[in-house]
């Protein structure tokens, strides 16, 4: 097959023009619209895809004889058939897949627990909460739209996992993804390093050089705690984002760039601004598509599930064979409150993978001293507020399945609405769409 029959040269996806294009031509022909699809810069004849009954859903195209590739689409609880005439290469059909796959995924309107659970699975985040819904929904809402896209949440709660979401379910998937760590670059380079430099700029600079903001054209740019950014630097940022082109170090000319920018932060962006740390102008720029990730403390049994994953990764890169949980172990991970979240249980189940015997079972003891103090702390506490506690997180999660119906949320836990009523009163648990403040102490409903 030539290049011109396989989407472009070798090696190369499709254009995030391409991509974009081809989205809305399959959305338009979904919904019975009149559409021209980019078929020809994708090296095909036609396209079709048929739903698990046998409809096809969308034609685009007509087959002109030869080959047609069909290969299975997979769209959360839903199965679908692509069909490409003719066939092209994986660097091609790949993200055309991805690109489809996430468009049936959303109009198919996923809505119950599992459904979130594997949307996040698809993009490699492993939850099972309802604290994870929203945050997802939002972002297969905001991925696919040229938005900028701010991701709050603690250090170490998976803001960099979601913004790779972000850029794998858009339009430029197909692009680069780069990732810039603010904190971790010395000030005094970092603009160098964002907008790149001339020969001669400065001492050392030898030779031209592309900034990340260069690199990433075409694709996403990832700031990890944009908040840590210096004023300078954040006025020179903005005036980039507001007139898409950017000056190298040195250079008197400006260049075109084509990226979208997607940020994270621990900090609470607004006090900065207050603080005279945070330009407001560049604070309302980045403050568009918000998703809000919870620490790993509010997502319930999700770090038993979380270090399963672990140490299954680490079980096989250090051939320790299949490893196991104590229960001991079990409770002092659930016991834990995880102030560094994800990356600190990654690290404790390293910890534990390495230390473990071949096929054996990884104990409370080599867990880091950190996470077994919290055990005894928590087996020592009283046991009423314990078990207060877990009822509370009982009626809460209910409540959030139901979406704050206190009927259907009574029938869900086998009790009647009035036993219902006198449980949320005796815990103090207030409904979820109630504005009514919680007990100090207490966190939000899961």
């Amino acid at each position: 097959m030539d290049s011109a029959r396989s989407g472009g040269g070798s090696g190369a996806g499709p254009p995030p023009e391409v991509l974009r294009a081809l989205r809305d031509a399959v959305a338009a022909a979904a919904s019975g619209g009149e559409t021209t699809a980019p078929l020809s810069a994708l090296g095909l004849d036609a396209l079709s895809i048929v739903d698990g009954d046998g409809r096809e859903v969308v034609r685009l195209g007509e087959v002109r004889g030869g080959d047609v590739e069909r290969r299975p689409l997979d769209a959360g609880g839903a199965r679908f058939e692509l069909a490409l005439a003719p066939p092209v290469r994986e660097e091609v059909f790949g993200p055309i897949a991805l690109l489809l796959e996430t468009l049936l995924y959303r109009a198919d309107g996923f809505d119950s627990s599992s459904d979130y659970a594997e949307g996040w699975r698809r993009v490699g985040v492993v939850t099972a909460d309802p604290s994870m819904g929203e945050p997802f929904r939002r972002l297969v809402r905001f991925a696919p739209q040229n938005v900028t896209v701010l991701v709050l949440g603690e250090s170490g709660s998976g803001k960099e996992a979601a913004a790779r979401a972000v850029h794998t379910l858009s339009s430029r998937a197909a692009g680069p993804f780069v990732s810039v760590n603010v904190p971790a670059i010395p000030p005094a380079l970092l603009e160098s390093e964002l907008f790149g430099h001339v020969r001669g700029a400065f001492t050392g600079a030898e030779r031209d050089r592309r900034g990340l903001l260069e690199e990433a054209s075409g694709g996403t740019i990832f700031f990890d705690e944009i908040g840590d950014l210096g004023l300078s630097l954040q006025a020179k940022l903005l005036r980039s984002l507001q007139e898409r082109e950017l000056r190298r170090v040195g250079e008197n000319r400006s260049r075109a760039v084509d990226v979208r920018v997607v940020s994270a932060t621990s900090r609470d962006l607004a006090k900065e601004v207050e603080a005279g740390r945070f330009r407001e102008d560049l604070y309302y720029r980045l403050h568009v598509a918000i998703i809000s990730l919870p620490p790993l403390r509010e997502r319930g049994r999700d770090a038993l599930l979380l270090a399963r994953h672990f140490l299954d990764r680490f079980a096989k890169e250090f051939a320790r064979g299949p490893l196991r949980l104590t229960p001991e172990a079990q409770q002092a991970l659930l016991a834990h409150e995880w102030p560094g979240n994800v990356r600190e249980l990654q690290n404790a189940l390293c910890q534990a993978a390495a230390l473990a015997e071949t096929a054996g079972a990884v104990s409370e003891e080599l867990l880091p001293p950190s996470v077994r103090k919290r055990s005894r702390t928590a087996s020592a506490g009283d046991y009423r507020s314990r078990i207060a506690a877990h009822r509370r997180r009982i009626v809460r999660e209910a409540l959030e399945r139901s979406g704050g119906n206190r009927s259907r949320a009574a029938r869900d836990l086998g009790l009647s609405r009035q036993a219902l009523l006198y449980l949320m009163k005796e815990l103090a648990v207030t409904s979820p769409r109630s504005g009514v403040p919680r007990p100090k102490g207490e966190t939000a409903p899961k």
